[in-house]
């Protein structure tokens, strides 16, 4: 379907960190020294040409160099992964979310003074 992402997995993620933060296309083995783990380039390469395949990262290629960047943006990737949560865990609840995170005194008393400023700017 279009505008349809598929699941990007936690190590997939990681990719996703490095290309963000870059401010220009990356070769699998500047990716990889930017990680903070000891993959090995090959799996780099899986793990990018996989984000390749979802949609998420686009490559220039320069002879046998490709160099990757992510087209998939940070906040696009967060608005997705958090409708998921609200959907799977709190039944599309964005107050169920909240109400969690209260009662179990995860969300600061400054935290809930800025969500209120968010709401009075409306």
């Amino acid at each position: 379907m279009p505008g349809e992402k598929k699941h990007i997995t936690e190590s997939e993620l990681e990719i996703m960190k490095v290309l963000w933060e870059s401010d220009q296309p990356l070769p699998v083995g500047e990716v990889r020294k930017r990680l903070s783990n000891d993959w090995k380039n090959t799996t780099v390469a899986t793990l990018l040409t996989r984000l390749v395949e979802k949609g998420a990262v686009c490559f220039e290629a320069t002879g046998k160099i490709h160099r990757y960047y992510a087209v998939l943006g940070r906040e696009e990737y967060g608005l997705g992964a958090t409708k998921s949560l609200l959907s799977k865990i709190y039944n599309g609840s964005v107050r169920n979310l909240v109400a969690a995170l209260y009662d179990h005194k995860e969300i600061s008393q400054d935290e809930i003074a800025d969500i209120k400023k968010l709401f009075e700017l409306e």
